[in-house]
């Protein structure tokens, strides 16, 4: 009677734990960028050299004191210990585990019917985590089937028997890939050229750009403000290159938008009623 109680209890969690539907954030900084960075911890005077910043200074008639404030706030960006970059990708909790089933159905099919090498399964195996295993013992299944097929010299009956366990319990193993990977993009890229704004604009200069036609939709960007952004990347990227000139222009009408949002907010009428008289 006690046996059938806790069995019904246990049922009766699974089943209140697979109508719960929630999302989680992680940290993936491993997001593959686009952009071949000069990442690393950079020194008290950030990551630009003193030519470097000198040239910027002359070239684009950017005070000193801006292009050593811009060189540490650029270090900040690549900094590769440093939380500046983080990239905060969604993951919802359903998604996750039906997708976890789906390839577990996949590998199990794939490894009865011999379409798979041992260490492709393994490989696939890894790819999966037990973050949102109902129990802590749900959560060793997982290690147990890896453990189990890094110390077996073939696929055997064991593993099969131990990849349908994981594939029947809820959790025990979820593709964790982001809910949006549109969303999964180089958020670096975006805060330097942020970076570089924020120093044009504290220069006095416009965060402005034109647009010539070269046969191509949308033409390419040109201005003094691309050039100074282009500039700047090239110093900070190995081997050095640029960006694409309407990437860069997203990036600064992305900014403008967020700086107008700003100054709409900090310089809002007072609410009617409060006002001085």
């Amino acid at each position: 009677m006690q046996e059938e109680t806790k069995a019904s209890r246990q049922a009766n969690e699974v089943e209140a734990y697979e109508a719960e539907d929630y999302s989680i954030y992680l940290h993936m900084d491993g997001v593959k960028c686009s952009t071949a960075w000069r990442l690393g911890s950079s020194g008290e005077d950030g990551v630009l050299k003193p030519d470097m910043k000198a040239h910027l200074a002359n070239k684009f008639s950017l005070p000193k004191e801006l292009a050593e404030r811009l060189s540490i706030e650029l270090g900040y960006c690549l900094d590769s210990d440093g939380d500046v970059a983080i990239n905060l990708l969604e993951i919802n909790r359903t998604q996750a585990i039906e997708r976890g089933r789906k390839v577990l159905g996949k590998l199990v099919r794939q490894s009865k019917n011999g379409a798979c090498t041992q260490q492709d399964l393994l490989a696939d195996l890894k790819k999966l985590s037990p973050y949102f295993a109902v129990s802590p013992e749900d959560a060793t299944l997982l290690p147990q089937a890896v453990s189990a097929l890094e110390n077996s010299e073939a696929i055997t009956p064991d593993i099969h028997a131990a990849l349908e366990r994981l594939r029947r319990t809820p959790g025990a193993a979820a593709d964790m890939s982001p809910r949006d990977k549109r969303r999964a993009h180089d958020k670096r890229r975006q805060y330097i050229v942020e970076t570089c704004c924020y120093a044009w604009k504290d220069a006095g200069h416009p965060l402005t750009y034109t647009t010539f036609s070269d046969g191509r939709r949308g033409g390419q960007r040109q201005g003094i403000l691309i050039e100074f952004i282009q500039t700047v990347v090239g110093m900070i990227t190995v081997p050095s290159h640029g960006l694409s000139g309407e990437t860069i222009r997203k990036d600064i009408d992305r900014f403008r938008d967020a700086l107008a949002r700003e100054e709409e907010e900090f310089w809002a009428p007072p609410e009617f009623g409060n006002q001085y008289t």
